[in-house]
């Protein structure tokens, strides 16, 4: 989604900024009041890449947006600068408190989302480096590829420092100190090391570099003491004595207690997408078909934490490959249509989204054209499932996290030969046509 035109859309489709009187956001809505609600177009706002819904609730015109609103949100705000800013809404859609399980998920997802553009440059760049020493025969041992490959290895060793810096603004407490704890923990003369004691207790051995788990399970609990800091401490002296409290008191709980339990989280996690991959194709047909409903309902990311950590600890990821098979089924069903399509809109809306798909975001196709006609969906998950199974028999893996498209194939470049590579591009054609194919047969009504 492009946040800054979106926002300028919705601005327009609700009457235009005149017409704003508040505006605030919760964990998937924009929620407007609006000084004359006859003003706003709810047909043509439905129609806007990335708006998956209208609803007028509680005195707010609410628009359904997914994970991504809070960006969408902070685009909007300017724009809207006589309308009076709210609080965020700590509220589901339902205006009931979000459950345990919602909160957690919800917080995992924020931490590592605003990560998600330095791994893709990092996988980029490796994908790029991989390219230039199996085909171009570069030299590996040059200094040139050897700074640009410790950039690209630097955003997975030091991906916790990230994580816990966006964990810790998401809880409101203090994101440079949290930061501050893991990149210590992250230093070479503690990740890994064995032999240390702290106040005379021995200390885990754990290898922090790379190991999101002990940030996440850091975060909450220095939020929590934070709260307790601030509300005892002097007013003349807490900001001296805020940051030390936490650093002292979080650095040795996390080095005896938290960052082992996450160690050990983190290989469940890691051994869980081992199992969930190892029935073969069996296991990608299921996830592949799968993974374009996900996104419809804004639920892949759940599974990112996932495969981070699978490519953190194996080096690449099985798990992630689904999306190959799910992202290209959905450009090839929305190709389909613009080509079979009569009516104009509709042959448009198939053959630009389609394009789209192929070479970086799914979701126009997928919610301007398959949603929308369904049956072209139902094209997609079938040729999802069967790519699926190609992935799973053959074993192709990721070694980077990207957008799955044909642009950025290269993140599938690893291991000891060019085979994985090749294969992915195989995938990749394989889910396009068969989307295409399944859609054209299937059919669908324009109407």
């Amino acid at each position: 989604m492009d946040y800054k035109k979106t926002a300028a859309t919705i601005i327009e489709l609700v009457g235009g900024k005149e017409n704003i009187e508040t505006h605030t956001h919760c964990m998937t809505r924009l929620r407007l009041s609006l000084k004359d609600r006859t003003k706003a177009n709810e047909e043509e706002l439905k129609k806007v890449p990335g708006i998956q819904g209208v609803v007028y609730k509680g005195g707010q015109y609410q628009i359904v947006i997914g994970p991504d609103v809070e960006q969408l949100y902070n685009e909007l705000a300017p724009m809207v600068p006589n309308a009076t800013a709210e609080e965020v809404v700590d509220e589901n859609l339902d205006g009931e408190k979000e459950s345990v399980w919602n909160r957690v998920l919800a917080y995992i997802s924020g931490s590592i989302t605003p990560a998600l553009p330095v791994l893709i440059g990092s996988g980029m760049i490796s994908a790029i480096l991989a390219l230039c020493a199996n085909l171009f025969k570069v030299d590996t041992s040059g200094s040139t590829y050897q700074l640009f490959n410790t950039l690209a290895n630097a955003a997975y060793s030091y991906l916790p420092v990230m994580v816990a810096f966006a964990a810790a603004r998401r809880l409101k407490t203090n994101e440079y100190v949290a930061a501050f704890i893991i990149l210590a923990l992250c230093s070479g003369s503690i990740s890994g090391a064995s032999g240390l004691t702290v106040f005379g207790l021995p200390v885990t051995s754990v290898k922090y570099t790379s190991n999101i788990v002990p940030a996440l399970l850091m975060v909450p609990v220095m939020a929590f003491c934070d709260r307790y800091v601030v509300k005892y401490s002097p007013k003349a002296i807490v900001s001296i004595v805020r940051p030390t409290v936490l650093a002292v008191v979080m650095f040795p709980l996390t080095l005896l207690l938290l960052g082992p339990v996450g160690t050990w989280i983190g290989s469940i996690l890691a051994n869980f997408c081992v199992w969930i991959t190892s029935f073969g194709g069996i296991s990608m047909v299921i996830l592949s078909a799968l993974h374009p409903l996900l996104v419809m309902v804004g639920m892949h990311t759940v599974i990112t934490p996932l495969i981070v950590n699978e490519i953190t600890t194996y080096g690449s990821s099985l798990l992630f490959s689904k999306a190959l098979a799910g992202n290209l089924a959905i450009a090839g069903a929305a190709l389909a249509v613009g080509v079979k399509a009569k009516k104009t809109e509709n042959k448009t809306a198939g053959l630009s989204t389609g394009i789209t798909a192929l070479l970086s975001v799914t979701e126009p196709a997928l919610y301007g054209v398959l949603i929308r006609l369904k049956k072209p969906l139902i094209g997609a998950l079938i040729g999802a499932a069967i790519t699926g199974l190609f992935i799973g028999i053959f074993d192709i893996r990721a070694y980077a996290t990207a957008s799955c498209s044909f642009l950025t194939l290269p993140i599938f470049m690893g291991g000891d030969s060019m085979r994985n590579f090749y294969l992915a591009v195989v995938a990749a054609v394989m889910a396009t046509v068969l989307g295409f194919v399944a859609t054209w047969i299937i059919g669908f009504d324009e109407d």
